[in-house]
């Protein structure tokens, strides 16, 4: 089939949204204004696009795509499997496709076939840290438009940590200097903290933004650890010790101090407002409890709660943050620290310490578990590090497990740590073009896994990138 200008899309009441997107996708470099009917004509071509809830069979996200010389047609049993479908019938049509400029004498062909196709897993997550370094509202759009091409569907959004605490909380507002508190953390690196904030109401536009392209928002408030900008902005949260110079990355809240939780309620209750996610992330890693030991207010609270050590302390912390949560209908989830000391009754774990095992023991514990394996999903090192191959190699259900205990397997995700403060354009060579093979690691069957096929498409799907301004190597060669 060829798409031109007598093209129509069909689409019922329950299809015209997704009708509605795919019209705005393909007009940018095709020119084409298509119109969208309810019933086809006598003449020219089709894409028709249906939600047909009797294809319960395709899981909440597949989809059916069906090609002949004069029809497409997009059905799926929800509107998340009609965007997916979209997505896939974009790639479909040839790479310049994804110009943002309209592009001439290019026939704008689709191939006949048919694809049945549903994701294997239902966490498919790239997480984005604005943490560390500042990213403008702009670039998260940009990031969620090429997610959402290569069918992602969690962005983690890591707002806060030891650079920044970049979201604006009311009544708090000497959160938003992450300018001064970066400089006063990191003295003067060769690249230090970008300024910046986001309001409240910038934040619903990311939400909302990324809801458009089926992909939910997991926001990441870092604590009881990774919590320097909030306790220099506040340092009545802080444990009543002395701090040594140069100890910007172990500052932690006092979490023997009843305030802390009135301060971090207030928090949490403002980002639940913000964001509908079913989860919370809580971060809870990498917490030193250096002040702890030393701290009266937390001695205290060890005593009257009779836990044996600061592990314990933590975790007494991680189950008082998940009460709330769970008390505001929402979960707690956290990196896999939260499993020492012992894990709170309802919390998922982010399973990043490969060596730890900590996924396959939460898993057989019951708990749901993302998988985040600084081994093969850390975007932040380089490809000589983590390459391409070692990325398409990760399987995200660990060995030994029960069919039952792998159920708790939710999926998997890559992270792009800011640590380094990368810019906006190296972000993006980060991530693309392990990202790719993460997207089809997460969608695609465990078997067979086909690197040498992979490559193969991956140097025609670096066309479309280029197209939208990622330029990159692939293993097969230059393209773009």
């Amino acid at each position: 089939m060829v798409l031109d200008s007598d093209t129509v899309l069909v689409a019922g009441k329950a299809g015209e949204p997704a009708a509605t997107q795919l019209a705005a996708f393909l007009r940018p470099a095709s020119g084409l204004n298509l119109a969208i009917v309810p019933s086809p004509g006598q003449d020219g071509t089709v894409i028709a696009l249906a939600q047909d809830k009797g294809m319960a069979d395709f899981g909440p996200e597949g989809y059916r795509l069906e090609v002949t010389p004069k029809k497409v047609t997009l059905s799926a049993p929800t509107q998340a499997g009609l965007f997916y479908a979209i997505q896939t019938l974009r790639q479909l049509l040839p790479p310049l496709i994804f110009s943002a400029r309209p592009v001439t004498n290019v026939a704008w062909r689709i191939p006949c076939l048919t694809i049945k196709d549903r994701p294997r897993f239902g966490w498919r997550g790239l997480m984005l840290d604005t943490g560390h370094d500042f990213q403008h509202v702009p670039f998260i759009f940009r990031f969620i438009d090429l997610m959402a091409l290569h069918k992602f569907n969690i962005l983690h959004w890591h707002i806060t940590d030891l650079g920044t605490f970049p979201l604006e909380i009311r009544n708090y507002p000497k959160l938003q200097d992450p300018a001064t508190l970066g400089t006063r953390m990191r003295g003067e690196p060769k690249r230090g903290v970008k300024p910046g904030r986001y309001t409240q109401a910038e934040v619903r536009e990311v939400v909302q933004y990324a809801a458009a392209c089926h992909i939910t928002v997991v926001p990441e408030i870092d604590m009881p650890g990774h919590s320097t900008p909030a306790l220099i902005a506040y340092p009545q949260f802080d444990c009543p010790v002395p701090h040594r110079t140069g100890e910007w990355d172990r500052w932690e809240y006092c979490v023997g101090n009843e305030k802390t939780y009135g301060f971090l309620q207030d928090v949490l209750s403002q980002v639940i407002e913000l964001f509908p996610s079913p989860f919370i992330h809580i971060g809870c890693d990498e917490c030193p409890k250096d002040h702890w030991k030393k701290c009266p207010v937390c001695q205290a609270k060890m005593k009257a709660e009779s836990l044996r050590n600061e592990n314990e302390l933590q975790s007494y912390f991680v189950r008082r943050i998940e009460e709330f949560l769970n008390s505001r209908g929402r979960r707690l989830i956290g990196w896999d620290e939260i499993l020492e000391g012992g894990i709170a009754p309802n919390a998922a774990v982010m399973a990043w310490r490969v060596e730890k095992q900590a996924a396959a023991i939460a898993a057989k514990a019951g708990h749901d578990v993302v998988m985040a394996a600084t081994s093969h999903l850390y975007f932040d090192y380089p490809e000589t590090t983590t390459p391409l191959e070692k990325v398409y190699s990760f399987e995200p259900a660990p060995p030994g497990l029960t069919p039952e205990q792998a159920h708790h397997i939710l999926g998997a995700q890559a992270q792009m740590w800011t640590d380094n403060h990368p810019t906006e354009k190296e972000i993006e060579r980060l991530v693309y073009p392990r990202a790719c093979a993460v997207s089809e690691v997460v969608w695609s069957p465990a078997d067979p896994r086909d690197y040498c096929g992979f490559v193969q498409r991956l140097s025609v799907h670096a066309e479309r990138l280029a197209a939208l301004g990622i330029d990159f190597d692939t293993p097969a060669g230059k393209t773009g």
